[in-house]
């Protein structure tokens, strides 16, 4: 029977609760950081030990190296992605082979949750990034009960996710597409829906939608975008306190600082990430509009990307994509101040917001200065080559 003892050894991506064959497994949030963990009922399990087997972090899987990697970049889809379009156009691909999408999604109450889709209009929901842990439901026993159907199925997801899932499934379907994300790790559910309950107080309204990588003011300078009703509010990424904490690794998952699934582990087919090194791998495509670097780990995956309708596709080093990509091979290491801030946010009447600036990090003035101006000459840029 599943006990998590030491938080660190969870990463919360419910292969447990799937595999359990009596259901005596549930997720429950954790009062002390907001993160899901199973919660087995000893009345109910029968010891048989499934659970355990299909931990990906009781029982990692063994480091697999990517096979090429590509820039890529789909202008019909680049203006309402995080990078450079090619989500929409894998999911494409595959739903016109009659398959179906499993993906993170933002519900009407701004809670993220997997969700399937099998036609382009379902698929909108999925993309953009979404940096809140996704709840999973019972979506790896729906993708096996797909699979067991005979439909090809894409699930894309955290590279713990993505291991659960191949965890779950055990056997290897030919019809199924698995794709990760370069990922440094995860805030919980808990700490976000604290956070929408703080800005909805002080915008006096109801979030209605966010996309935490808006491009309107481009790619390398994206921005936080919240709305409520008919008010849109747009904030630099940096100057934000939720997207300040989750890039300098405040408020990840305990178990993202020494992440099983890295290094190849999750066993995806393809790894999504953003193109940072543009400027020196492919400077053609450095108009600060976005470009994905999309790794490939398997015949299967590499099958699906070139069959996708790309405006640009073109074989670059492995290490290009993975430069200035935090996450791929080494965990970030834990914030020394991570407990404290948990902790502060348990006293009662805090003011969430205000706490949570008190433990961002500012950049020193001539680097804040550096990269408005580096801004300002993308904004430039990118008027200049409409």
């Amino acid at each position: 029977m599943i006990q998590i003892t030491d938080k660190a050894m969870c990463c919360g991506c419910t292969a447990c609760v799937n595999a359990c064959p009596v259901q005596c497994i549930v997720m429950r949030r954790d009062k002390d950081e907001g993160f899901d963990y199973p919660v087995a009922n000893p009345d109910i399990c029968i010891g048989c030990g499934r659970c355990e087997s299909v931990c990906p972090v009781l029982a990692p899987a063994q480091p697999c190296k990517s096979v090429t990697a590509y820039a890529v970049r789909c202008d019909s889809n680049v203006g309402g992605s995080s990078s450079g379009g090619v989500f929409p156009a894998l999911a494409k691909a595959v739903i016109d082979e009659g398959g179906v999408i499993f993906g993170a999604v933002m519900e009407p109450d701004m809670i993220a949750g997997h969700a399937e889709a099998d036609t382009l209009e379902e698929v909108e929901r999925m993309r953009g990034s979404k940096y809140v842990q996704s709840d999973m439901y019972s979506v790896m026993s729906d993708v096996k009960e797909y699979l067991k159907n005979g439909r090809k199925v894409l699930f894309t997801g955290t590279p713990c996710q993505v291991a659960g899932l191949n965890k779950y499934l055990g056997a290897h379907s030919e019809d199924l597409i698995t794709v990760d994300i370069a990922c440094h790790g995860v805030p919980g559910p808990g700490l976000w829906k604290m956070y929408v309950d703080a800005l909805e107080k002080r915008h006096g309204a109801r979030m209605t939608s966010v996309d935490f990588r808006d491009k309107s003011k481009g790619w390398r300078h994206y921005c936080f975008k919240t709305s409520y009703g008919q008010k849109d509010v747009c904030v630099k990424a940096v100057d934000d306190p939720y997207m300040a904490l989750f890039m300098q690794d405040m408020t990840l998952r305990p178990s993202c600082y020494s992440c099983p699934a890295r290094n190849g582990r999750s066993h995806s087919d393809l790894t999504l990430s953003d193109l940072w090194s543009v400027r020196n791998t492919v400077p053609e495509l450095n108009d600060d509009r976005g470009v994905s670097g999309v790794l490939v780990n398997s015949a299967v995956g590499g099958e699906l990307l070139r069959s996708i309708d790309a405006s640009f596709m073109k074989e670059v080093p492995v290490d290009n994509v993975m430069a200035e990509n935090g996450g791929f091979a080494v965990s970030v290491a834990m914030p020394e101040k991570r407990a404290e801030f948990f902790e502060g946010l348990k006293v009662a009447g805090v003011d969430v917001y205000k706490h949570m600036m008190r433990y961002v990090v500012r950049k020193p003035l001539p680097q804040r200065m550096w990269r408005s101006f580096r801004s300002t000459l993308s904004s430039m840029k990118r008027r200049i080559l409409k």
